[in-house]
């Protein structure tokens, strides 16, 4: 066979290749099911595009944990249960899900509040006075993960959100931290060993040229305490909530993020802004997002995580949702931040990021 005959067939089986490769992704895609009204005519809308135009929901339950009924084993409140049991009737038959919970707050620099009748709030005594190393705060996550586990069965379950803001905002509690989510982790993977166990942490902090208020190192450190105890690393990714605002968006950001480690990747939930916005608190910093920014920065993340083979990746909100905060969030400015987010608008009109989601999601999943 000579030269020229081989070199063909080579050629071939790379454009075979190129070609199969173009037609397939590597990572599931989804949303987390973030309403845009408060209606069950936006939560059935949400749902039935989540279900379109997603094979993985991010079941993202934060806000509080039931500390004292998880510790006891006793029912957890009404409101609680109704909010899970409405969440899972929803599910869809082969879809899959990512379950995320916290022991940590909102803010990021505490144990998480209460969920009790309501969201967030005050610790009940003692648990207002526990360390989150604990013992009993360790038995309780324990069990308050056991139980959403068994609740929700998930494919992966995140037990730590947004974790590396902890060293941000307190980095006091850090080693506390590192002892709970050790204990947690071991005791979970005795129990399900087969279960993708994980924690995510927020990307702002990786990228100290626009980020004053990070140590990078203390945040490489974080991340070297946490490796052996994941299955898996999810990334949060809000890039403009960063000295970067709206204005660029580097094209080696996600190739950088993605090199902190040698642990399976997935993104747990993402955003960028499709058109202007300000905030209405001090700095009052103007974001000048526009639709092709947004498709810029999704096109990107999703070459990466197609070049990582990562496991998912998760859009934060499906929609615009200045009907809920002009409504049932009363225009609150911490809200504000992920409004103009959607991949549709506020009025349900598709984005040009929209075209490049549904791109990728009509490829074979392999």
């Amino acid at each position: 066979m000579s030269i020229q005959i081989i070199m063909k067939y080579l050629l071939l089986i790379a454009l075979f290749l190129c070609i199969s490769c173009s037609n397939t992704r590597s990572f599931r895609m989804g949303f987390s099911p973030w309403p845009y009204d408060a209606t069950l005519e936006a939560l059935d809308w949400v749902y039935t595009h989540l279900a379109n135009e997603g094979d993985i929901i991010s079941q993202h339950m934060e806000e509080g944990v039931p500390w004292p009924e998880a510790y006891s084993g006793a029912s957890f409140s009404v409101s609680f249960q109704n909010e899970i049991q409405s969440r899972k009737d929803r599910f869809v038959s082969g879809q899959k899900v990512l379950l995320q919970i916290n022991p940590l707050n909102n803010n990021r620099d505490s144990m998480a509040l209460y969920r009790g009748d309501s969201i967030n709030m005050s610790l009940p005594s003692p648990w207002n006075t526990y360390a989150l190393d604990n013992q009993e705060v360790k038995t309780a996550f324990l069990n308050y993960a056991k139980r959403m586990k068994e609740f929700f069965n998930p494919d992966y379950m995140l037990i730590g959100v947004e974790i590396n803001l902890l060293i941000r905002n307190n980095n006091n509690l850090w080693q506390q931290y590192v002892t709970l989510h050790r204990y947690v982790y071991t005791e979970l993977k005795k129990l399900y060993p087969s279960l993708q166990l994980g924690v995510s942490v927020f990307c702002v902090p990786y990228f100290p040229e626009w980020s004053s208020s990070d140590n990078l190192q203390e945040q490489l450190n974080g991340l070297q305490d946490m490796t052996p105890y994941i299955d898996f690393l999810a990334f949060s990714v809000h890039p403009f909530m960063s000295g970067l605002l709206a204005e660029s968006f580097p094209d080696d950001y996600f190739k950088r993020l993605f090199n902190l480690t040698t642990k399976p990747i997935a993104i747990s939930e993402s955003s960028y802004p499709a058109q202007v916005w300000q905030q209405i608190s001090s700095p009052f910093l103007i974001f000048h997002g526009s639709q092709g920014k947004q498709n810029h920065f999704l096109s990107l993340m999703l070459d990466e995580s197609q070049k990582r083979r990562a496991l998912f990746v998760i859009w934060f909100c499906i929609r615009d949702y200045d009907a809920l905060w002009n409504g049932l969030l009363g225009r609150d400015p911490a809200s504000l931040t992920w409004r103009d987010t959607g991949l549709y608008d506020e009025l349900g009109n598709e984005r040009l990021g929209l075209s490049t989601w549904k791109s990728w999601f009509s490829r074979q999943y392999t």
